[in-house]
């Protein structure tokens, strides 16, 4: 890997190799207004400070919030099928971002070009050092149940890494009986894997159980969205799994920065 992008993987990740990222891109594509997002930049000033080691999102918020993210490691989120795949890169790299992400659909049958265009977008941003995320929804989004086990998981994961992804966001799926469970999916993917936060909770714990079982498998962190910026106390809940990310944590003891 060249030497470049190896700098903008470590601004990414923390001193030990693994990653707390606030996810804050849901409001270029959700279909309603994103409630708690109205002020990106106050979710910045508080998570940052807190633990998280990178921000995913927009041009926008990026635009808009440049001062709270201030010198934070940046993970932007691009589009599938932009116009002009130079045009992305150049735009982050004017950005000065660590890193961009996209959308990446392995056995799609509604988008069967998807995961061709990424590798097209891959390349080019390896011409540039710019390291790539590819967020894997096998089969398509949203994903499906029959499409969510080790098996489909581990050979979706693959074809992203082998289309070129220096670092991979997905699901945390567990499948009773399997010899070696999610670890079977990081271990097939062979580079960097980052489980995706899912759907929102009140109760902390669960999201913290999931955090850690993905941790004990393998993973080298998480990127959560609304379960951070849609925390009444958003510093508070990242502080937690922050603690369980990089310190090995109990669930008990994370959950004592929540009180």
């Amino acid at each position: 890997m060249h030497e470049g992008k190896t700098r903008r993987i470590k601004r990414v990740f923390g001193a030990d190799g693994k990653i707390l990222v606030v996810a804050m891109d849901h409001a270029a594509y959700m279909p309603d207004a994103v409630i708690g997002l109205e002020n990106p930049g106050s979710i910045i000033a508080k998570t940052m400070p807190a633990g998280a080691d990178a921000l995913l999102t927009t041009l926008g918020t990026l635009r808009k919030a440049s001062r709270e993210i201030g010198n934070a490691a940046v993970i932007m989120s691009v589009e599938s099928y932009p116009q002009n795949l130079e045009d992305v890169i150049f735009q982050a790299l004017r950005y000065d971002v660590d890193m961009i992400k996209v959308m990446v659909y392995p056995f799609s049958e509604t988008d069967p070009n998807n995961v061709w265009n990424f590798q097209k977008l891959a390349t080019l941003a390896d011409k540039w050092c710019l390291p790539i995320m590819a967020e894997v929804f096998p089969g398509g989004y949203p994903a499906k149940p029959q499409d969510l086990t080790i098996n489909r998981l581990s050979a979706a994961l693959r074809i992203a890494a082998e289309a070129g992804a220096d670092v991979i966001k997905t699901f945390f799926i567990e499948e009773e009986g399997h010899p070696k469970g999610y670890r079977a999916v990081v271990e097939n993917a062979q580079i960097p894997v980052v489980v995706l936060g899912g759907e929102k909770s009140d109760d902390p714990r669960p999201l913290l159980e999931k955090v850690k079982r993905g941790m004990d498998c393998g993973a080298m962190g998480v990127a959560i969205g609304r379960n951070i910026w849609g925390h009444p106390r958003p510093e508070a809940i990242t502080a937690a799994v922050a603690e369980i990310i990089h310190q090995g944590s109990s669930i008990d003891s994370a959950l004592t920065k929540l009180k």
